[in-house]
């Protein structure tokens, strides 16, 4: 260990003997270990993007029944499925104890709201109370649809922040107010929290579509709007995630049964959202890794040269230190601490370059993905720095270490 540290003294005495070449040396292990640790702090960011994003979508507790075309052997008699409908919400409330919440929608596209010479389109959700729950939707001002609006059919309509500036004038409370859905009156019962997250793109657009939501009551959906009672949307969100496999077979049960045993239903989990969530975050590995990667290996053949040159610079004191009885084991360790000692010292200055990196990353990157820096990033950026110092160093070393003694005294 005292060869070792002295051998660390040496190699930084060399850095700060030869100040140019050693911060050449120096630069790719800094630009290697920065883009490493800026790639740690993309990938944690996006992380936490998408669990943000899966988390007000309702969890990774979540099913969704959407619908498809049954199977070839049972097209004959498809048509007696009602498809989805209301009945499905009570069967499953009745028979899925593992179900907690089940929330149904219809949807209506591209409506038209209007108010007073304003007029937006936008997607119409009719819905259950319990999509508020489900999506974790607050309110700012006034109420949520109850169970008596659906009930009563109630003509009412809970808005967006983004639809009550685009609809109402500035300073107007939109609260009380009505606005017509393709010709039909609704007064304004509710308007939503705003959800700042900023940008577009992936999660943020999703974020964006709740300040646009607008809601009324599913009832009144379906009576105005609607000539049938299938449903758009059905979701199941249980209690435990750990239960979904079994959730997932009474479900099927559950389903097969009210549509009269046609097998035209899909049961989706969020296992294929965060598959595609693992391709997105390995290719950014990939990429944003490689890039690290042949910086760091442009730094370590910087070493590896210098290394040499420091080598062929000092042939005789090597010669004279294995004739005054230094091993080859000694003049190994001493060459590859300089090699270690000039790579964490480039690591180190890539540390401070991959702080300023990441808080210019934190303020171009969207809000929801934003890079996140931190301690564990730091360590193995120093740590891979120091790694390829001494991968870089042991060619040199084992020249320096095997080299002829006479054949090094007689060198000038």
């Amino acid at each position: 260990m005292r060869l070792f540290l002295l051998g660390i003294l040496s190699g930084w005495s060399e850095v700060l003997a030869h100040k140019l070449r050693s911060f050449l040396t120096m630069t790719g292990i800094v630009l290697g270990a920065a883009a490493l640790v800026g790639m740690l702090g993309v990938v944690k960011g996006l992380l936490s993007g998408w669990e943000a994003m899966i988390y007000e979508t309702g969890g990774i507790e979540r099913i969704s029944v959407t619908s498809q075309a049954p199977p070839e052997r049972q097209r004959d008699y498809a048509a007696l499925s009602p498809g989805r409908t209301l009945r499905d919400v009570e069967a499953i409330r009745a028979a899925v104890p593992l179900a907690r919440r089940v929330t149904a929608e219809v949807m209506i596209h591209n409506a038209r709201l209007y108010h007073q010479g304003r007029a937006t389109w936008q997607h119409i959700r009719g819905v259950m109370p319990e999509t508020f729950v489900m999506d974790r939707f607050k309110v700012a001002q006034g109420r949520l649809i109850g169970e008596v609006d659906n009930e009563r059919q109630n003509q009412v309509v809970v808005i967006g922040a983004r639809i009550a500036e685009q609809l109402f004038a500035r300073g107007l409370d939109p609260l009380g107010r009505i606005l017509t859905i393709n010709g039909q009156p609704f007064t304004v019962v509710g308007i939503l929290h705003e959800y700042d997250f900023g940008g577009a793109g992936g999660a943020g657009n999703r974020y964006n579509l709740k300040n646009l939501a607008v809601f009324i009551p599913l009832a009144t959906a379906q009576t105005l709007y609607r000539i049938d009672e299938n449903i758009d949307v059905l979701n199941v969100q249980l209690a435990d995630v750990a239960d979904i496999h079994h959730a997932l077979q009474q479900l099927t049960n559950v389903l097969l049964h009210t549509h009269r045993g046609v097998n035209d239903f899909r049961l989706e989990t969020r296992e294929d959202l965060l598959n595609r969530f693992e391709e997105t975050r390995r290719s950014y590995v990939f990429s944003l890794g490689g890039v690290a990667a042949i910086g760091l290996l442009v730094g370590g053949i910087g070493i590896m040269n210098v290394m040499l040159a420091s080598i062929n610079e000092r042939v005789r004191e090597i010669g004279v230190r294995r004739a005054l009885g230094a091993k080859r084991a000694n003049i190994l360790i001493q060459i590859l601490a300089e090699s270690f000692a000039i790579s964490v010292a480039g690591g180190i200055l890539g540390m401070v370059a991959s702080i300023g990196l990441v808080a210019l990353l934190q303020k171009i990157v969207v809000p929801q993905n934003r890079p996140e820096l931190s301690i564990a990033a730091l360590v193995i950026g120093v740590f891979f720095s120091a790694l390829v110092g001494v991968v870089s160093g042991l060619y040199p070393a084992v020249r320096a270490s095997r080299m002829n003694v006479v054949e090094a005294l007689r060198s000038d």
